[in-house]
């Protein structure tokens, strides 16, 4: 007779939470891009920053949930912690319409919506039979933090560009640099309201908070004591720290380029550069570059969709067999990447690469998202029914810092006029990560061999 597992589902009421609160945080991939369309004397490097600021404190922030046990994992915790979204909205509210653009302020709110991040991950456990698709599951209830993303992209500039009843003449900012939207560019010298964020927000979190009064859920009690044993004999498991590793390598870099991409495509072909004997002379505004913003969401919404495809291979084929071949897929993608990112950067006309550079950021996103699920599946297979809930939250508070070391690394290698560097970097993460898949999970011998 087939056993059960635990597998995992989200109800309606709680998958919009966690959309809503993802897309709160994934707002500030936007909006690093409208900072620098308004001239605010803020570099490169320092709005790749703000993003590694709030990608590591969603990280923060859900490893503060994990270390809560049991009871951060019922969709309870997130409908209540929702609430906490206010303070940004009203940071938010307050610094632009003010127009007190500080960076030490837009940092503090950075942090601040790293909450929003910490709410991608939710269960309700429920029982499934052996025999039934684990991997298909659990990619399709992943996949719903990843519609925030790309809802957050698409509406961004539109809410900033909205002139409603709360765009006052104190918040206008004016942009020196046309914008994009999902419907094309928005000329030069248009007014943005980036207070209508905050205030967005706000009614957002109020909807929530009315819907869980109006659908109150069941309470229930989770004890604390009772987990600890399964805690630690899940940190004593060794396939904590490969599942772990790996899932950085996956679901990391898919948040991590998914946070940074539009700033990525900015940086890159917005401005012309002119290059005499390895030196760089003169950096001017790109007239024909591309709009980051035009494009950038496509990204999220191919890794959004490829998910639950990376969940079936994983149940046809196995979720090891399946992960290497993304590692190494990713390795060669990463190093294409790079060197299209060193042309175009070295490119007096770099919107000539823009094509294939965008085509090959497709891939990494179809790629690491089709690895983040056929992970998921082995969990299922390598981790106790018991332990499984435990291994999920604590891969995904992991990974979430990839929304941190990827734009940080960007900013890095921004500095120092090396960005294909960090792309290289990355290649090599993922060709070490294949490795240890083939050696560890697909060697024929080995102790822990689970194809």
């Amino acid at each position: 007779m087939p056993h059960a597992l635990a597998t995992e589902t989200v109800d309606k009421i709680t998958a919009l939470h966690v959309i809503a609160s993802t897309a709160i945080w994934m707002c500030w991939s936007v909006l690093v891009v409208l900072l620098y369309a308004l001239d605010l004397g803020f570099t490169i490097a320092e709005l790749f920053g703000l993003l590694a600021l709030t990608g590591f404190s969603a990280a923060g922030f859900q490893l503060l949930w994990f270390g809560l046990g049991e009871r951060a994992l019922q969709p309870q915790f997130i409908r209540r912690t929702t609430i906490l979204l206010l303070l940004p909205a009203l940071g938010f509210i307050y610094c632009f319409t003010t127009g007190n653009y500080s960076l030490v302020l837009l940092r503090l709110l950075a942090i601040a919506c790293g909450i929003g991040g910490a709410q991608l991950y939710v269960r309700r456990r429920r029982h499934v039979t052996a025999n039934q698709s684990m991997g298909w599951d659990l990619a399709v209830t992943a996949s719903i933090g990843g519609i925030g993303i790309v809802l957050a992209q698409i509406g961004t500039p539109f809410v900033a560009l909205w002139q409603g009843p709360f765009a006052t003449p104190q918040g206008a900012a004016e942009t020196t640099i046309s914008i994009g939207t999902l419907l094309g560019s928005v000329r030069p010298e248009q007014n943005l309201w980036l207070s209508n964020l905050g205030w967005f927000t706000a009614f957002v979190v109020a909807g929530l908070m009315l819907v869980n009064v109006l659908r109150r859920p069941r309470a229930r009690a989770y004890g604390w004591r009772s987990e600890q044993p399964t805690r630690r004999y899940f940190l004593r498991n060794p396939h904590t720290w490969v599942m772990t590793l790996l899932y950085i390598m996956a679901f990391g870099s898919f948040i991590g380029f998914a946070l940074a991409f539009p700033l990525i495509l900015q940086f890159l072909f917005g401005f012309s550069r002119e290059w005499q004997g390895g030196e760089l002379i003169r950096v001017m505004s790109n007239d024909y570059a591309p709009q980051a913003l035009t494009y950038a969401w496509l990204g999220p919404l191919i890794g959004v969709v490829a998910r639950p495809l990376g969940g079936w291979l994983a149940d046809q084929y196995g979720g090891s067999r399946v992960t290497m071949v993304c590692a190494l897929v990713l390795a060669v993608a990463s190093l294409t990447a790079s060197v299209l990112t060193d042309k175009a950067y070295h490119s007096g006309a770099p919107e000539h690469y823009f094509l294939l550079f965008l085509l090959t950021f497709f891939v990494l996103f179809a790629v690491s998202a089709l690895a983040s699920s056929a992970i998921y599946r082995s969990a299922s297979v390598l981790f106790p029914t018991n332990q499984l809930g435990i291994a999920l939250r604590w891969l995904a508070a992991c990974a979430t810092a990839g929304a941190g070391y990827i734009p940080l690394m960007w900013g890095v290698q921004s500095y120092t006029a090396t960005p294909s560097l960090a792309l290289v970097a990355f290649a090599i993460f993922y060709a070490l990560c294949a490795a240890i898949v083939a050696t560890v999970y697909l060697r024929r011998h080995s102790v822990y061999f689970n194809p």
